[in-house]
Parts: structure tokens; C-alpha cells; sequence
């Protein structure tokens, strides 16, 4: 008898932590920070003025099966500012998109743009 109120509490401890955590609103990492996160050319920056936080959509095993993709350049570039800024990053610099179209097998048709890059945070100057 004392097993089972035992194994009762535990299902409803554990439900009950499913389900807050279910109900919390996710966070966008970019609180208390400005948001904007800016696109460099790699002209505008020499490599000591800036540090990699990480290298977007090719930083995982997972890309080898798979990377978003949208249905603009433009669309793609935002994805990877929201991205960065999850990740701490106030900037992007070698930012690539690619159309490598639809597959055959896609029930979507128009272009498919693959964008990557890599999420910087601009060093302070000292003067």
C-alpha cells in the first residue's frame, strides 16, 4: 500500500513539472539587451576585432540530414539574427544564402534558400 501512494506522488510530481514547464512562455535569449543584430561584410571587420560565439546551421551532425530552409534570402538572413541573438551574438559575418531549389519530392514549389554564417560578438574598442 505504502508503494503505491509512493509511485501516485511521483506520476503527479513529475506530471506537474511537465506541465509547467510546458506552460512557460519560451525566452528569446535577447532580453535586457539590444536585439539588433547586425549583418557585417567581411570587409567591415578584421578577425581581431571580433569573436566567433558559433557558426550557424553547420555547427551540428544534424546538418547532414537536414537545414531549414525559407522561401527568401531575406527571410533566411532574419532567421540567423534571431538565431544569434538567442546565442548571445550582436553580429554576422560571413553570411551565405544558396537557392538549392526543391526537391522533386517536396509537395512545396519556389526556391528553397539555405543560409549560413557565422555569429560574432564585436570586441569594445579601447579608445
Amino acid at each position: 500500500m505504502k508503494l503505491q501512494s509512493s509511485l501516485f506522488f511521483a506520476i503527479v510530481a513529475m506530471t506537474a513539472c511537465s506541465l509547467s514547464g510546458c506552460a512557460s512562455a519560451p525566452t528569446s535569449g535577447a532580453e535586457g539587451r539590444d536585439s539588433t543584430v547586425r549583418v557585417y561584410e567581411p570587409a567591415d571587420l578584421s578577425s581581431s576585432e571580433y569573436d566567433v560565439v558559433r557558426q550557424l546551421w553547420v555547427d551540428s551532425w544534424s546538418t547532414a540530414l537536414w537545414m531549414p530552409t525559407y522561401a527568401s534570402e531575406a527571410e533566411g538572413i532574419a532567421s540567423m539574427q534571431d538565431e544569434a541573438a538567442r546565442s548571445g551574438a550582436d553580429g554576422l559575418i560571413n553570411v551565405y544564402c544558396v537557392d538549392r531549389g526543391r526537391s522533386t519530392w517536396s509537395s512545396k514549389s519556389g526556391p528553397a534558400f539555405v543560409c549560413y554564417g557565422n555569429a560574432i560578438r564585436v570586441r569594445q574598442s579601447k579608445g
